[in-house]
């Protein structure tokens, strides 16, 4: 018996109360683990470091003087609608603090956004589908890690406005034409203002609703609701491009905003508006609307592939990076994904959902729709399966060949895995462009179906994110809607159409999808053969991501310390990583930081400091950023040292080193044969000074490596006249027991950078004054010291440079 309205109501309004708490409960689980102004992401203390001077100013100033000095940061150029809203929120609620509002945001943000895309799915694909998309998105644990309390950066802010401008739209599509459907569009247009004011890559959402607008417009033989379009423009060109300099005269990060959501629905409504004209006064060419439609919509299609190629330099160091600069390969959120990354936070969803999209195209399309099926099989083949399809290429159709030809040619890696990883990537924008034209195959249709727009949708987003993550780890959240539809399709919408065929019962058609439904879904969520992502939900929420400064770590005391002792016009050179920690932590200026405002400045501070060959060439950049004060960790001279000199260097990589962990064999022998010059280095004996330490090298020569020993805190020998050594130097780490720990290689171009020296051998004590640790532990993992400038250093220019020369300098 069909349940009454009401009653439908009541059992919908329950199981999404249920939904929304089973949401938000996984993502506070990690709370307790967090002191005050503790965040598990690092952008964080940026927006944490923005609401407060909102918050006691009532809005940015011009440009931020605390960072990216001398000049500071142009705040023209921020979308920070994030940080005014935390701000304004404090205002209206002075009784909860800027840091409690930040901590729960993300999670009220997802589960919200979550609760609206529940009720777009009840009202298009029905109860059960729409459950079946809520419980996935809930405990996928690529959707918990950037949405959990504490992690506190804008990810699921851009989520919610991302999933309300869409869902509105698609909402909108589902209205009858009147005053509903005319609300409806302008909330999608205030959704899409909202979030084109928090994020540089929120146009990407706009081209997911752009691509269903050309399907429209290349489907239909008339213009229909331009009036309707026209306000939905409205709602958001004009006030982006008044309010926001980043919209009219974006540089940086914001190079391309306006390129993404400002043109495409100007291109679109001057397309409708150019067909619509031409309709309504040459009535011959009434009968060739959709020809003029294709045609329009080529020539647009060729302007944006124009654009791209046009602008290619320019895609290094923005927010689109399809090419990366050393700088944007360090950034660890942008590192490829591999397959196990896609296993452990997607569990077999990822698999499910892609063969639900591929089926859903050839169901609702057709013979239409197997263009697009195999386009999209490829795609999804070349993105989630990469590593293992490029070793197949590899291994199968490329070998001895191949190698002996990029030999002759001096690659520098030359194996077939190599090759099989450039073979699919080209495959991958084959696929990319197949699916594109097959989008416009499926066009030549004329019978419609249901819900086929929010099918496009679905699609168009799963394209487009999905790409996107493809190249970097930080886009995965926004992948999870397309793969929850198309696992809630395959699990749902195709067996209950399957069934309707075949069983002419009404009772069982209605109940046997939910049966099955149900009886796969428990595998898929709960048992690990199966994908069993559910039980590593409550994992992503507490563990995955770890306080960023911690609780009494290394990095928490110095910060401490630098906030207490230090006054506030000091200014702390360090890596850029740490840079808003410092400003919101530390409570000092900094001349970089994590926002990556001017890209060319963390390349030249690496450079001319981390890598300086000299202390004058380090001295002199510092001083023309006002530096008064310098810190140096450790790890980032060690663990890191590849990476930030890799930063540092030119394209040659001329000043590029690694630090090798050396392994203590017998007969007191340190060796790692095939990271180092020689074949073992002889420990020598500290408690007999001087001594020496000899290393035998591969052509069975001898020679004599400089080396600086540590015992417990304290530097204890220092052996450096063979300092013009081609094959590096030796650090040793030994306890108070006088056993050896620890033994570092480094090479020459490492021995000789300033901030080895600095940190290891103590040099220029009379210039770079330690005044961190207090205690003076020469083995402490930070160590931050004031700097005393000589009067004959001088600013020089040329470290202020924004954009980088053909050929860095000396």
């Amino acid at each position: 018996m069909p349940l009454s309205l009401y009653h439908r109501k009541i059992l919908i309004g329950v199981l999404l109360f249920c939904l929304l708490i089973i949401t938000f409960c996984i993502r506070i689980q990690g709370v307790g683990r967090l002191s005050n102004l503790q965040f598990t992401g690092n952008d964080a203390y940026l927006y944490h470091w923005q609401a407060g001077i909102i918050s006691e100013h009532g809005r940015l100033p011009a440009r931020d003087m605390h960072r990216w000095l001398p000049v500071g940061r142009d705040n023209g150029q921020l979308l920070s609608l994030y940080a005014y809203a935390i701000a304004y929120i404090h205002k209206a609620v002075p009784w909860l603090s800027l840091y409690h509002i930040q901590l729960y945001l993300p999670t009220l943000c997802f589960t919200l956004a979550l609760g609206v895309l529940f009720l777009l799915f009840v009202r298009t694909n029905g109860v059960i589908f729409a459950a079946i998309v809520a419980l996935l998105l809930a405990t996928l644990p690529g959707s918990v890690e950037r949405s959990t309390a504490g992690f506190g950066d804008r990810d699921a802010w851009c989520w919610m406005f991302g999933v309300l401008s869409v869902a509105s739209y698609l909402w909108k599509e589902h209205q009858q034409p009147g005053k509903r459907r005319y609300i409806a569009t302008a909330m999608s247009g205030v959704t899409v203002f909202l979030g084109g004011l928090s994020w540089e890559a929120f146009g990407i959402f706009v081209l997911i609703i752009y691509v269903v607008e050309l399907y429209k417009f290349c489907t239909t033989d008339t213009e229909e609701h331009l009036k309707e379009h026209l306000l939905y423009v409205l709602m958001f060109v004009p006030g982006l491009y008044l309010i926001s300099p980043a919209y009219r005269s974006g540089y940086g990060f914001s190079t391309h905003v306006a390129a993404l959501m400002l043109f495409p629905p100007l291109v679109i409504l001057a397309l409708r508006g150019t067909r619509y004209m031409l309709l309504q006064f040459y009535v011959p060419l009434r009968l060739h609307a959709r020809k003029i439609a294709w045609g329009l919509t080529l020539f647009a299609i060729a302007a944006g592939v124009g654009y791209l190629f046009y602008q290619s330099h320019a895609f290094e160091t923005t927010a689109f990076a399809f090419q990366e600069s050393p700088l944007m390969k360090d950034m660890t959120e942008l590192a490829d994904p591999h397959f196990g990354f896609w296993t452990g936070r997607y569990g077999a969803v990822f698999l499910l959902g892609s063969l639900g999209i591929i089926l859903a195209a050839i169901t609702l399309h057709k013979w239409n729709g197997l263009p697009l099926t195999l386009a999209l099989a490829l795609f999804t083949a070349t993105t989630f399966f990469r590593e293992p399809i490029s070793r197949w290429i590899g291994t199968t159709f490329f070998g001895e060949q191949v190698q002996s030809w990029a030999s002759l040619i001096s690659f520098q890696e030359t194996t077939s895995e190599l090759t099989g990883m450039d073979v699919c990537d080209i495959l991958f924008l084959i696929s990319f462009g197949l699916t594109a034209i097959s989008l416009a195959i499926t066009c030549l249709r004329k019978q419609y179906t249901k819900n086929e727009l929010v099918l496009l949708a679905m699609l168009s987003w799963f394209l487009l994110w999905v790409a996107l993550s493809r190249g970097g780890k930080r886009y995965d959240l926004f992948i999870g809607i397309p793969l929850a539809y198309g696992t809630a399709w395959l699990l749902y919408t195709l067996p209950t159409s399957v069934i309707q065929k075949l069983s002419s019962q009404t009772r069982w058609g209605r109940w046997a999808p939910t049966a099955f439904a149900t009886v796969v879904l428990i595998p898929v969520l709960f048992l690990s053969p199966f994908g069993g992502h559910a039980t590593r939900a409550t994992a992503a929420a507490t563990k995955w991501r770890k306080p960023v400064v911690g609780h009494r770590t290394p990095l928490a005391k110095t910060l401490k310390f630098l906030n207490t002792t230090l006054p506030e016009n000091t200014v702390v050179a360090a890596n850029w990583n740490y840079g808003s920690r410092l400003n919101v932590l530390g409570g000092v200026n900094t001349i970089t930081d994590q926002d990556t405002f001017i890209p060319h400045w963390i390349h030249l501070y690496y450079r001319h400091v981390y890598c300086a060959q000299s202390a004058r060439e380090a001295l002199t950049f510092l001083k023309t950023h006002g530096a008064t004060h310098l810190m140096l960790t450790e790890w980032g001279l060690t663990t890191k040292a590849k990476r930030y000199s890799y930063i540092g260097s030119n394209e040659n990589a001329d000043r590029q080193f690694e630090v090798t962990k050396l392994i203590l064999l017998q007969e007191r022998r340190l060796s790692r044969i095939k990271h180092v010059p020689f074949l073992y280095a002889e420990l020598p004996d500290i408690t007999l000074l001087p001594n020496s330490l000899t290393a035998h090298l591969k052509n069975g020569d001898t020679t004599q490596l400089p080396y600086i020993a540590f015992q417990g805190r304290n530097r204890i020998a220092t052996k450096t006249h063979s300092d013009d050594t081609s094959y590096g130097s030796v650090i040793l780490y030994y306890n108070d027991e006088n056993i050896l720990e620890k033994a570092l290689h480094v090479p020459t171009i490492g021995w000789q950078s300033f901030a080895v020296r600095l940190y290891f051998k103590g040099d220029l004590q009379d210039i770079f004054v330690p005044i961190y640790p207090a205690n003076g532990d020469d083995t402490a993992p930070i160590k931050v010291w004031e700097i005393r400038y000589p009067s004959d250093i001088k600013a020089d220019e040329k470290y202020l440079a924004t954009q980088p020369e053909k050929i860095d300098e000396k």
